[in-house]
């Protein structure tokens, strides 16, 4: 069959995705670029929040409104991932229904659960359940050619926020074993990546035996050839000092945190049951920037959660203007079934709700301003990942620390490292003209 793939939601699912294509593949199916040319619809969903369940119900109405419309043959459409793992059979009860249903750790079923679908004779069509045993590694030439690849490194959660759906779609935290971590990012190298990005739902909280995530990131910058290793997403219970002492002493170690807040008040922060006060993470911002060069933060937060007052909020503000986020992922608080937070008074009004959100964005907006403004003339070292979107001759590229720039004047390729002269922003890039240019092979020396 010819399959198509969409993905919806965090790192962990494109990744999941990826391995969707080595498992079907090498069931003798192939990958085609666009729904209109499939046999069948794989969508990876997410169920973080309720508008992006939403979405997906939408999304299979579309593609069935399309497929009459267009008097194309009928497509076998199935939902993956977390909205699959939270609502299983009662996707068959929806308008619109999936033709199969996959669990996050039932993608070896997709093959036969295809042949169901075009069989027609399995009713409930569906595979699920958390299986402790199962991890996923995706293949390496499913990337695309960019040098950059994810790596899981467990699933899972074992801390139970009070408004996260995780522990339930994704199940308890499982480690994947150090070896088999290893293996997949040699084996990534020797087909010619550069860098990975180490991926799990608290990256930080990794724990096998006689292994903790500082020590799992020290012995993956050991493999020759490896250049940079990124990972999200953190945690802030588990960033300590022999953590942050570790990326100031690798230079393969990216300069860049991502570490959710979620809020500025203690109060609020004790309701989500975070574990952690806002002088704790104050701690930490303050060491990695005591410690590691030009190291930025990104960060998420969540407005109105139940129970939030305006001095709750106005400490959340502070706390944005005090971190100075390259980038901040705002939300308003949405009831997920089945969390601990369901059995509190969601007593913040949606119009309240819609306006903390807009001036934490706006307050974001104005840091980031402010960050770009700084960096005009600065030259930083960046590496190319691809073309930019909608520019004539210009690459997007990549700074250690995160950083996105667009480049114009320049037809270098991904893996390129050059040198950038920023010269001002669009949205969340920075805008920047080439100084000088040399591919990855033989820059070793090179600060990154």
């Amino acid at each position: 069959m010819k399959i198509f793939i969409e993905t919806y939601g965090c790192q962990m699912n494109s990744y999941d995705s990826t391995a969707i294509i080595g498992i079907l593949e090498n069931a003798g199916h192939s990958i085609v670029k666009l729904p209109k040319d499939a046999d069948a619809v794989l969508i990876n969903t997410c169920s973080v929040r309720d508008h992006a369940e939403h979405k997906i119900l939408s999304r299979i109405g579309s593609l069935r409104i399309k497929q009459r419309r267009a008097n194309r043959p009928k497509q076998i459409i199935g939902i993956c991932g977390c909205m699959a793992e939270r609502l299983g059979k009662k996707l068959h009860e929806v308008s619109h229904r999936p033709d199969l249903i996959a669990g996050v750790d039932q993608y070896d079923q997709l093959p036969q659960l295809l042949e169901n679908a075009v069989s027609g004779n399995v009713k409930v069509n569906v595979a699920t359940g958390h299986m402790d045993d199962v991890h996923y590694v995706a293949p390496v030439e499913a990337y695309p050619v960019n040098n950059s690849h994810l790596v899981t490194i467990h699933k899972g959660c074992d801390y139970k926020c009070t408004y996260c759906i995780v522990p339930s779609t994704r199940g308890p935290q499982r480690e994947k074993s150090p070896l088999m971590i290893l293996d997949e990012i040699k084996n990534i190298v020797d087909q010619g990546g550069r860098e990975v990005t180490l991926l799990g739902q608290n990256v930080t909280a990794y724990s096998a035996p006689g292994m903790n995530f500082a020590k799992l990131v020290q012995q993956v910058s050991k493999i020759k050839n490896l250049d940079r290793i990124r990972f999200l997403t953190s945690h802030p219970c588990d960033i300590d000092d022999e953590l942050i002492d570790t990326i100031a002493e690798l230079d393969s170690v990216c300069p860049w945190l991502h570490i959710p807040a979620q809020s500025g008040s203690d109060r609020v922060l004790k309701r989500m049951k975070r574990y952690y006060k806002v002088a704790d993470y104050m701690r930490i911002i303050e060491q990695a920037r005591k410690k590691i060069p030009d190291v930025t933060f990104s960060g998420d937060f969540i407005v109105g959660f139940p129970g939030e007052t305006d001095e709750d909020f106005r400490q959340t503000v502070q706390l944005m203007r005090d971190v100075r986020y390259d980038q901040a992922f705002c939300f308003k608080y949405s009831e997920r079934p089945g969390t601990p937070a369901c059995k509190m008074t969601d007593d913040v009004p949606i119009e309240i709700k819609k306006e903390r959100l807009a001036e934490l964005l706006d307050v974001q907006e104005e840091v980031w301003q402010n960050i770009t403004k700084d960096a005009v003339g600065e030259i930083w070292s960046v590496v190319v990942e691809g073309e930019a979107r909608h520019s004539e001759n210009s690459v997007k590229a990549r700074s250690a620390n995160n950083r996105k720039v667009i480049v114009d004047g320049t037809e270098s390729q991904p893996g390129d490292l050059i040198s950038v002269q920023i010269t001002g922003s669009n949205g969340s890039s920075f805008l920047g003209k080439i100084v000088s240019a040399a591919t990855m092979k033989g820059t070793a020396d090179v600060n990154i």
